[in-house]
């Protein structure tokens, strides 16, 4: 158990819960579709228990415990919080954040259509896949993304924990993170040439120049690109994996990883370029990178913690 966090399974239970009806959904295949859940501060049980702490917006935080069930074509979300001291904004905020995490205001019907005559794919459709968790805010989506260029999963692991020890256990805000000069947040956090990167961000979103989320809403997908290709190390890669985190499933991030699975599983290892390589999902429209993944997770070679 990370320092700083009270035990999930023993205060959670303790006060009234908050519940979130929408629409039916596969709540383990979401949380296991990549490697969020692995990175701090989330907690996964594998008894179907999600656990994390989230930022209130008088101040301070609380642990939540999410669990969902489904029913009569509803998805039921519990979110049980580690504290009975929450005003009713603290219980919207905490609602929204648990909204956003699981992807409940994107529709993924369309998607569904095109998986149900797919003979990998159909469970899609049966299940009601859709999404794959996200962090309650796109500014710690966007650092966790950094954290996962030209490094191993075990560095990305460390730098995640040693960013959220810098906020007793919740992942830092911009405003926090600021606070510390580049070399002292070095000093903190193994982020090497990424130290830099994550200080421009942070500037970014404190001044409010990246409103990923707002952008997102409105569909504004190109000026999220525009947005993050300023920044200095945030590449290609880095910049459509947000768009996936963001709604945007259109474009599959190719990194060598990527492209060796789809030369093998669609080329029979035969070379083939980055666009050539995702030829075979272009049925999928704008959810290409759902096809993708999900067929991964079909074929059991979706490595999410290794």
């Amino acid at each position: 158990m990370r320092q700083g966090l009270p035990r999930p399974d023993r205060c959670a239970h303790r006060y009234a819960s908050m519940q979130v009806t929408a629409r039916a959904f596969d709540f383990v295949k979401l949380v296991r579709a990549h490697g969020w859940v692995f990175l701090a501060p989330f907690q996964w049980d594998e008894a179907g228990l999600l656990s994390r702490p989230l930022r209130l917006p008088r101040g301070g935080s609380a642990v939540v415990r999410i669990s969902v069930r489904n029913r009569g074509g509803k998805s039921l979300v519990t979110i049980r919080p580690s504290t009975a001291a929450l005003t009713q904004a603290d219980r919207e905020s905490i609602r929204a954040q648990v909204r956003r995490m699981l992807c409940l205001d994107l529709d993924f019907s369309e998607f569904h259509r095109l998986c149900a005559d797919d003979a990998l794919l159909k469970f899609v459709s049966t299940t009601r896949c859709g999404g794959l968790l996200r962090a309650p805010t796109a500014f710690e989506d966007l650092v966790k993304t950094v954290c996962t260029t030209n490094c191993d999963w075990r560095n990305t692991k460390r730098m995640c924990e040693q960013l959220c020890a810098l906020d007793g256990g919740g992942f830092p805000t911009p405003e926090l993170l600021l606070q510390f000069s580049a070399r002292r947040l070095a000093s903190k956090v193994s982020l090497g040439y990424r130290t830099d990167t994550v200080c421009s961000l942070a500037r970014l979103s404190a001044a409010g120049k990246l409103p990923l989320d707002e952008w997102a809403a409105r569909g504004e997908y190109e000026q999220v690109r525009a947005a993050l290709r300023a920044v200095r190390g945030v590449g290609p890669y880095s910049i459509n994996h947000m768009l996936v985190l963001l709604g945007w499933y259109g474009d599959i991030p190719v990194d060598s990883e990527v492209l060796r699975y789809l030369r093998q599983t669609h080329f029979s290892g035969a070379p083939a370029s980055p666009d050539e390589a995702v030829q075979p999902y272009e049925r999928y429209g704008r959810y290409r990178f759902l096809a993708y993944k999900f067929g991964r997770m079909a074929g059991r070679t979706n490595y999410i913690n290794k």
